[in-house]
């Protein structure tokens, strides 16, 4: 069994594996990002605008859901098989998506393509942590990492283009060929278990409910609706099936969702971190074109470039912290990750109004540089933390925290917004009181910033050396 010190070599077939798991990442990642531009066009097109948000929220909703029950099954069954039939699922989806007659039978085909898009990224980054040992890893998962920050910046400019020239079908349809090079690629990848394969099976009791309780969730937090009103019975019954959820995994021997990690003295504050992390990340995606737009009075390009900073410092800190970790560690990464988030958040909620545009965009970089500093490094950590046969389900609690951050966290960021505006006939024209609702979620941004400071502190006070292998958790 390779050691964390040992050098993997680099061969042409390991290569071509690589190259696979790259396309099959961006590609996910840019589908997230290239289908936001088309929107309006597509609605204009195929009629039936009260189902607009359905779009996104029906890829949401599987996005997610199916994040921690694709992680298990690649604990069980194998990264290879998985992955492939991820891949195969969105694919398959993506050219439905392309030749949908109508909005109810695209929004269809938009939900399943969510379920293939859900297996990719959790299963390509357990991969990487499978095949590299620590020192290698790091600047692999940078450069992994970065691929969502590269396809935030790419993915509308792409999509403007298509619905101006060869029309919108098109964003659909570049899915087949990168998708079908990509499993070509990783098809040749041999996986090498550690440890005897045991006989073990999904706990479909577990992920029903998980999938149950994550549905109500958003729904009853406004995803999904034309106005984005919450329904707070609906809410209230999300919380009684996640309750009942949480029992039934604290008993199984095979859960969907690893909950006894959070105990782990790193990955728990990790978790936690990527939870807040995700609130930070798409409240800033949210709300700072808002701020530019109706309190600032800029242009909608204005807005972009201001929340387009944000996926300039993503990429560019996640690759220099892949570069760096091994030689300064992953818990001094997170702090000054934190340090930033704290700097950025700070700028936003308390600085000069005269600036306007350009402060916002600062911002917006320094908060998507801290973020670049530690998401790469405490993936890391957390599967160097496990053994082979929970490292899937492990990525897959990483990314479904940080997930739920953003859509949770988003949502009842909006419903303070509209505690301020909801006496406006017009809330989009309400100034000044748009000016204070985004105030207050700036400063609740702020706090949570501060939080993440606080984990990170905990996470440098409990973690081992950077170049000790942490204590793997055994299976259950």
């Amino acid at each position: 069994m390779r050691t964390q010190t040992e050098r993997v070599a680099w061969t042409p077939q390991l290569l071509r594996v690589m190259v696979g798991l790259i396309l099959s990442l961006f590609v996910a990642a840019m589908d997230s990002t290239v289908v936001g531009t088309a929107l309006p066009t597509i609605a204009r097109e195929l009629g039936h605008f009260e189902l607009y948000p359905w779009i996104v929220s029906g890829y949401l909703v599987t996005a997610t859901t199916t994040v921690p029950v694709w992680g298990r099954l690649a604990d069980i069954h194998g990264r290879r098989l998985v992955l492939l039939t991820g891949i195969l699922v969105f694919v398959i989806a993506s050219a439905l998506c392309a030749a949908s007659p109508s909005m109810d039978w695209l929004i269809a085909f938009r939900t399943l393509q969510g379920i293939g898009a859900g297996c990719i990224q959790p299963v390509v980054f357990t991969i990487v942590g499978d095949i590299f040992p620590l020192q290698q890893r790091a600047r692999l998962q940078g450069l992994f990492s970065s691929m969502w920050g590269v396809a935030a910046i790419i993915g509308p400019i792409l999509g403007a283009l298509f619905v101006s020239t060869i029309g919108w079908r098109w964003i659909f349809t570049i899915n087949l060929p990168i998708g079908v090079v990509a499993a070509a690629l990783v098809w040749g990848y041999r996986e090498r278990r550690p440890e005897p394969a045991t006989a073990r099976s999904l706990d479909v009791r577990g992920a029903i409910l998980l999938t149950l309780g994550i549905v109500l969730l958003l729904f009853g937090l406004g995803t999904g609706s034309a106005t984005a009103t919450p329904s707070w019975p609906v809410a209230a019954l999300a919380a009684l099936v996640l309750v009942a959820f949480v029992v039934v995994e604290w008993r199984s021997a095979n859960p969907t969702l690893p909950l006894d990690l959070l105990r782990h003295r790193v990955i728990g504050p990790a978790i936690g971190i990527a939870l807040l992390a995700g609130t930070l990340m798409f409240g800033v995606t949210a709300y700072i074109p808002l701020w530019v737009q109706r309190v600032e009075g800029g242009s909608v390009y204005a807005a972009g470039a201001a929340v387009g900073a944000m996926s300039i410092g993503w990429p560019v800190m996640s690759a220099i912290s892949g570069l760096i970790m091994v030689r300064v560690g992953y818990q001094r990464l997170v702090l000054a990750g934190g340090l930033a988030l704290l700097a950025g958040t700070l700028m936003l909620a308390f600085g000069p109004t005269d600036l306007g545009v350009i402060w916002a965009g600062a911002a917006s970089a320094v908060i998507g540089a801290g973020l670049g500093m530690f998401t790469a490094p405490l993936l890391i950590v957390i599967q160097s933390s496990v053994e082979w046969g929970r490292r899937g389900a492990a990525t897959a609690l990483n990314q479904f925290s940080r997930t739920m951050g953003g859509a949770v966290g988003v949502s009842l960021l909006g419903v303070l917004l509209q505690s301020y505006v909801r006496s406006s006939g017009n809330p989009l024209e309400a100034r000044e009181q748009l000016r204070a609702g985004l105030h207050a979620d700036f400063v609740v941004l702020l706090i949570l910033a501060a939080m993440v400071l606080a984990a990170g502190i905990a996470v440098l006070i409990a973690s081992p050396r950077p170049t000790e292998q942490p204590a793997s958790v055994a299976a259950s």
